[in-house]
């Protein structure tokens, strides 16, 4: 059975493109989601460490095993750490906090650890 997650409280828009991301762009914090499970992702939101999350910010498409796509939120707390909450496909959910002031990517590994990658 997979992990259970935490929330995380920032407005977050997608980016068109997969390409690599930029650490920190102004008030944004811009990375790639790697889906490094064999399970396909459904959902990436933020959210509250209380469990209030924000919509999905992928609510156009999924993302497949070894897929990635290129994201980004504004933080709108000027914090660096939040919570993340990947849902998939089986409806399990994994949560984890992350610092987005050091990232670029942020990796989900099928041994149930989501993962900042600076």
């Amino acid at each position: 059975m997979k992990l259970g997650i935490t929330g995380m409280l920032a407005a977050a828009a997608i980016l068109g493109s997969v390409s690599p991301a930029a650490a920190q762009d102004g008030d944004y914090y811009a990375f790639t989601l790697f889906n490094g499970t064999p399970w396909t992702i459904l959902t990436f939101q933020t959210g509250e460490p209380n469990g209030t999350y924000s919509r999905d910010w992928m609510p156009n498409r999924v993302l497949e095993p070894g897929d990635s796509v290129a994201l980004r939120f504004h933080d709108s707390e000027d914090a660096c750490e939040y919570y993340v909450k990947i849902v998939f496909e089986d409806g399990d959910a994994w949560q984890q906090k992350l610092d987005f002031c050091e990232l670029e990517s942020v990796v989900v590994n099928e041994d149930g650890v989501i993962e900042g990658i600076e």
